[in-house]
């Protein structure tokens, strides 16, 4: 398993979104487990592929591409200032090969749900990572792993593939998620379905099959109890490991 450079990504924007029974401005609608149609404002659930379909899963790839462009510009006198980058749509296509129009609309749903902000500086867009120089706001981004020693994020090529399947934005989201509230002193993170349905909006059946398709990615990995015993009162929920990044 590698392990190595770890980028700063937002993560602030995760946090649990508000439902409610009627739309006002800036929610979106989905079904919930009953079949009942709510309202979501806010985190991970307001992208939904009924309302995004593949700029959803773009938004998120895009989100991992520019922590990586940050990471790297931070080494380098003059490309990074705080929180903000300088990142072309060329910059992006070379970490993540997606289309200029998906590159857009997934820019623009970033915006939306707050993980980003975006502002024209001449002829060339700047981006603030909200969050990333504040602590609490930003979690680790296995760099090096997804990079697997390529220049693209080489890990994450088979959602470039499948874009348009649903099964790869609900994988995106959970891994996001799971990133999110990794303890860093464990490296995992310890959640039970009814939470990931509130963060996601995903669907039992979905959060299973996302599951599976990250393990088998080598993305995450289930903590046995041999591995890591478990306290008398602690939760009996799936314990998920992140692959490439180390216990602090």
């Amino acid at each position: 398993m590698s392990r190595g450079a770890f980028a700063k990504l937002p993560s602030f924007w995760v946090r649990h979104p508000k439902h409610f029974p009627i739309g006002g401005e800036g929610t979106v609608p989905y079904i919930d487990e009953l079949g009942n149609q709510v309202h979501v404002d806010g985190g991970l659930a307001m992208l939904q592929w009924s309302q995004h379909k593949g700029g959803a899963t773009a938004a998120l790839l895009i989100l991992f591409a520019l922590a990586v462009i940050s990471n790297k510009a931070q080494r380098k006198d003059g490309l990074r200032k705080d929180e903000t980058i300088a990142a072309t749509y060329p910059d992006i296509h070379a970490m993540v090969p997606l289309s200029r129009k998906l590159i857009s609309d997934g820019l623009e749903l970033l915006v939306m749900v707050k993980a980003i902000t975006k502002v024209r500086d001449g002829r060339r867009n700047l981006f603030t990572l909200n969050g990333i120089d504040q602590n609490g706001h930003w979690c680790a981004l296995p760099q090096s792993h997804l990079q697997d020693g390529q220049a693209q994020l080489r890990r994450l090529g088979h959602f470039v593939d499948q874009l348009r399947r649903p099964s790869s934005l609900h994988a995106l989201k959970l891994y996001m998620l799971i990133l999110h509230f990794r303890d860093r002193h464990t490296n995992f993170a310890s959640i039970g379905y009814e939470k990931i349905q509130s963060y996601t909006g995903l669907r039992r059946n979905d959060i299973n099959t996302a599951k599976n398709l990250l393990v088998s990615m080598e993305l995450l990995r289930l903590v046995r109890d041999d591995e890591h015993a478990r306290r008398p009162s602690d939760p009996h929920h799936n314990r998920y490991a992140v692959c490439g990044l180390n216990v602090s």
